[in-house]
């Protein structure tokens, strides 16, 4: 690390200058962030597996190589880490679907593909040990999931409807809350642990599914063209088309 100094000191003494305590707590504070995404991304990975009641922060601190004091030192208990990674989550959808719907050069087909791709990869999170955890003993958690989910898909559903209209893919005679509601109501009964128990099909099927068949009843004549020749859903990174 390079060494600066100041200049107004007396001889033999050393005091680092301004700049260099800036870099010193910046190069602190990136490894402090870099350790608790790795702690978030190992939890992920260990709730996801085993739920969110058969781990403990001791064997999350075990799988990571750290100290319990390490862990800690970032996250107070199991609460903060399932929070943190719920934040995480909304976070990441935020940072996707914004930046997708408010690009206005994108062709509309191209934004439409991204669009199924990502809500159906999403999905596939909602199913699993962590999900029967927090639906059976945190309620709280999987409430605040579901409200997320209905608010951002009356907004970002609406303008992708808006938008498809706007485009020629869908539609204009369609009323769009109607569009909205059936796709809310639909995610909210059938992604549920208990639901999907008894479907031969995954989440993120279930998502393709319920969008395919939305979609499907508002095309235009050419808009159906376009998506049948065009829409592809990438599927654990391969291509299938639906």
């Amino acid at each position: 690390m390079e060494t600066i100094y100041t200049n107004n000191v007396s001889v033999g003494t050393f005091v680092p200058t301004k700049r260099l305590i800036k870099r010193e707590k910046k190069e602190k504070m990136n490894h402090d962030n870099e350790t608790k995404q790795r702690i978030l991304s190992k939890t992920e990975e260990m709730f996801y597996r085993y739920g969110y009641s058969k781990i403990t922060m001791e064997e999350i601190a075990a799988e990571l190589g750290i100290s319990k004091k390490t862990l800690y030192k970032h996250f107070s208990n199991k609460e903060h880490l399932i929070k943190e990674l719920i934040i995480s989550i909304k976070c990441e959808v935020d940072a996707f679907i914004e930046p997708l719907i408010s690009d206005k050069k994108m062709e509309f087909i191209e934004k439409l593909k991204r669009f199924m791709n990502f809500i159906a990869k999403t999905g596939s999170k909602l199913e699993g040990p962590m999900v029967r955890d927090m639906m059976k003993n945190h309620p709280e958690f999987w409430r605040d999931i579901q409200e997320f989910r209905k608010k951002k898909a009356h907004s970002n559903l609406s303008r992708l409807i808006e938008q498809g209209i706007k485009s020629g893919i869908f539609r204009k005679d369609v009323h769009k809350e109607v569009i909205v509601l059936a796709y809310v109501g639909a995610i909210h009964s059938l992604i549920n642990p208990e639901v999907l128990s008894q479907l031969p099909i995954s989440a993120d099927q279930v998502f393709k599914e319920v969008i395919k068949i939305l979609f499907e009843g508002i095309f235009t004549t050419e808009g159906r063209k376009k998506y049948r020749t065009k829409i592809l859903i990438k599927e654990n990174y391969g291509e299938t088309i639906i």
